[in-house]
């Protein structure tokens, strides 16, 4: 711990200086909260920055390099200065009289970040889940010199994803100079750290507008809500316990022991086992998991905006101005770069809370329509370059269980009931509306966070996976929004109810219950019994050092981005380490990945095949066949995906392609109910040696230069794919040999 301190150290600094450039701006922005805001300089400086880079890059007005990260600091300072000194006196006053609570803010953001820190040093592998993708994105924008990045895994085209949380990481990386083996794991805790500090500042916030200006109340409140925000869970794991403990009449310490921490985001179609098969995560989830996917990205921005709109529709100004309308408009274009679904989401809080609050609909509508044409042109440089995944909305025909939705959001429920009750009675009580801005905000919260959970009941999002997950990615994006609204919510509701003891003892025992969650989440993911440092790679020092050593030499050696060719590999496989660890765009990676990425299977198989036939030329035309030794006919169920059917006959969901191939499937994601299927009992490889239809030299040359491919890699998932390739064949593309470790190979092509 103590030789990674240094890389914790430097993290922190780094992020500090950045958020002090933007320190001007929050002040103004948030001269109204008590801590004037201080924390969301730091969200800030990360995003606003990298959209000034992103900007740069987009129109390739400048490169993203060191010269242009030091020429824009540059410009920011002069700026900050400009802006100093026209409000001398505004900021004198606030830092004589604030300055001993950012000192205590900033003393909680870096225990945190060096908390959690520690705990990914326990489990520091960039490996499993969508890791490698994540990590390849943030490797392709480090290589990038314009934007948007080159996909890692689609050579010859720039990534179609919602990536700007990653080139947000990037940029920190480049500028504290830590390779980004180690700022993986940084950017994870940074994520932790300022999910509970915005949390804690914007609920404390809330409190203080109310006019509940003592401190231990709107510290308790912050705390209440930062807490079960960022280490909280749902009502699972009591339900689940208490369910084993019954059935199979043993103490509840004995049937925690058999818990096993997913299940409480994976319930809703998994117990019991149907077809409708759901995603219900929340933020704690995801900082265990550590995948530093867009969802997670974007918690402290979508924070940012429910402060930024909080902050200014208690100041009493109208909403229908460009101090409002513009800034709106450029969070949510950032929300939708780094998670497209939070614009939506959070369009809709801005919505009712303004209705709320203004009870003016004509106004909520101008100011909607003005915000959209303004979101409009901060997002279309992204958008000029993006193509959406989804395919339209549909009607849901899977519900879930009402018992299920409590389990998961009931705890939520309990806390937020009396207080909506409570505000009603006041509002009816005389005629007149004699509750404050901060409860409407607050109620605007809680409905909105309903909203979403409602939503995935009636109608959802349209994508690749249209069986047993058609409508897993609708909820879990909504849902998982709605868990940090509840979450912001509950920590004020619990202090405006105080005097009711009974609803403090209620309160008491969910939010206990919520935070038992973290316990067994970070002890089974973490196990806490050897530290292994911060270093990401150890996965394969251990289990492919000779590959190690070759993505060394790669990141050490080849300048730009030329393209490689390396094994094509299925999704969650190690496979693709190569452009995965360097960002050099390979032809084809994760093959799932990139068909949910391009709208189609038709462009990644084919390239998959490309890949298939540059290797297969490579084991001297020797070529795989597969060749059906015994086979049965299968008729289509409903629901029924050739995933599913793959694993439930070959025990291997990964040969789904192998029934696809055989069927002439043009489309694999297209079959039918009472639609026949030949599934292979065994498909054993059969090489044929000096074969007719052995693949030419000219015809790999062809597609060597079709993608334009600069090094062919060899190593450990090579062999394993293709175990007769003989290096002398190398000889016939003209390639030279410029690494070697063990069986491990990089010839540049000529």
């Amino acid at each position: 711990m103590i030789a990674d301190f240094k890389f914790i150290f430097t993290w922190w600094l780094t992020i500090f200086f950045l958020s002090s450039l933007t320190l001007p701006f929050i002040f103004l922005i948030f001269k109204n909260f008590w801590d004037r805001g201080y924390i969301f300089a730091k969200t800030l400086s990360l995003f606003g920055l990298t959209y000034i880079f992103f900007i740069l890059g987009v129109f390739k007005i400048l490169p993203f390099t060191s010269a242009t990260i030091y020429l824009v600091i540059a410009l920011l300072v002069i700026i900050d200065i400009y802006l100093i000194i026209r409000n001398k006196n505004f900021f004198q006053k606030i830092f004589s009289s604030k300055l001993l609570i950012f000192i205590v803010e900033e003393i909680l953001f870096f225990l945190i970040l060096t908390l959690w820190s520690y705990l990914r040093g326990f489990a520091p592998d960039i490996e499993g889940l969508e890791k490698f993708m994540d990590w390849g994105f943030v490797n392709s924008a480090l290589r990038s010199l314009y934007f948007p990045p080159k996909d890692m895994w689609y050579a010859l085209k720039p990534i179609n994803y919602y990536y700007f949380g990653h080139l947000v990481f990037a940029v920190v990386t480049k500028i504290s100079n830590i390779s980004s083996t180690i700022t993986y794991n940084l950017s994870v805790a940074t994520l932790s750290s300022l999910t509970f500090l915005s949390s804690f500042s914007l609920v404390s916030n809330i409190i203080f507008s109310s006019g509940l200006k003592k401190a231990r109340c709107f510290i308790i409140a912050s705390l209440l809500s930062a807490f079960l925000l960022t280490f909280g869970g749902n009502l699972h794991l009591a339900y689940k316990v208490g369910k084993i403990a019954l059935e199979t009449k043993v103490s509840i310490a004995e049937a925690s022991k058999s818990y096993w921490y997913p299940d409480a985001t994976r319930f809703i179609g998994f117990d019991p086992d149907v077809q409708d098969k759901t995603i219900h995560e929340f933020p704690l989830y995801s900082f265990v998991v550590a995948d530093l996917h867009g969802h997670m990205n974007d918690i402290p921005l979508v924070l940012f905006f429910v402060a930024f709109l909080f902050a200014f529709l208690i100041s009493q100004k109208d909403p229908f101005s460009p101090e409002f309308i513009l800034p709106s408009g450029f969070l949510l274009s950032l929300a939708f770069m780094t998670n497209a679904w939070d614009f939506a989401v959070y369009g809709l809080l801005f919505g009712i809370s303004t209705l709320i609050i203004t009870r003016n609909l004509w106004k909520t509508i101008t100011t909607g329509v003005f915000i959209v044409l303004s979101w409009i042109i901060f997002t279309l440089p992204f958008y000029l370059n993006f193509v959406p995944m989804a395919e339209g909305i549909k009607i849901s025909d899977g519900h879930s269980p009402f018992y299920q939705l409590f389990v998961l959001y009931g705890g939520f429920w309990l806390i937020c009931l009396p207080f909506l009750t409570y505000i009603l009675k006041k509002i009816i009580k005389g005629k007149k509306i004699i509750i404050n801005n901060c409860d409407l905000f607050v109620a605007a919260l809680i409905i909105t966070a309903t909203i979403l959970v409602i939503i995935p009941e009636l109608i959802y999002l349209k994508d690749i996976y249209i069986y047993e997950h058609r409508r897993a990615n609708t909820m879990f994006k909504l849902v998982y929004q709605a868990f940090m609204m509840y979450s912001l919510a509950s920590g004020y509701i619990f202090i405006r109810l105080r005097k009711f003891v009974w609803y403090k003892f209620t309160f008491i025992i969910i939010f206990c219950l919520h935070l038992s969650y973290s316990y067994f989440a970070i002890k089974s993911y973490y196990s806490l019994t050897e530290y292994k440092g911060l270093y990401g790679l150890n996965f394969l020092k251990n289990s492919y050092p000779d590959n190690l050593a070759a993505i060394n030499w790669l990141n050490e050696n080849v300048i730009g981005q030329p393209n490689i060719v390396e094994a094509t590999g299925d999704s969650y496989t190690t496979f693709n380490q190569v452009s995965m660890a360097t960002g050099l765009p390979t032809i084809e990676g994760w093959i799932v990945h990139e068909w949910l990425w391009r709208g189609g299977y038709e462009g990644p198989s084919a390239r998959a095949a490309d890949v298939d036939k540059i290797y297969n030329f490579l084991s001297q035309n020797y070529i795989n066949k597969n060749n059906t030794q015994s086979s049965e006919e299968y008729i289509i169920s409903p629901g029924d995906s050739l995933w599913k059917i793959s694993k439930e006959k070959l025990n291997n969901e990964f040969l789904w392609k192998k029934i696809a191939e055989i069927n002439n499937l043009e489309n694999p994601s297209l079959i039918y109910p009472y639609q026949k299927l030949i599934i292979p009992i065994e498909i054993p490889n059969i090489i044929v040696e000096n074969d007719a239809e052995a693949i030419s030299i000219d015809e790999v040359k062809l597609i060597l230069d079709k993608y334009q491919v600069k090094y062919i890699f060899v190593g450990d998932k090579e062999y394993e794919k293709y175990p007769n390739i003989n290096i002398d064949n190398f000889v016939q593309l003209g390639a030279k040999l410029v690494f070697e470790s063990g069986q491990t190979k990089i010839f540049q092509i000529k």
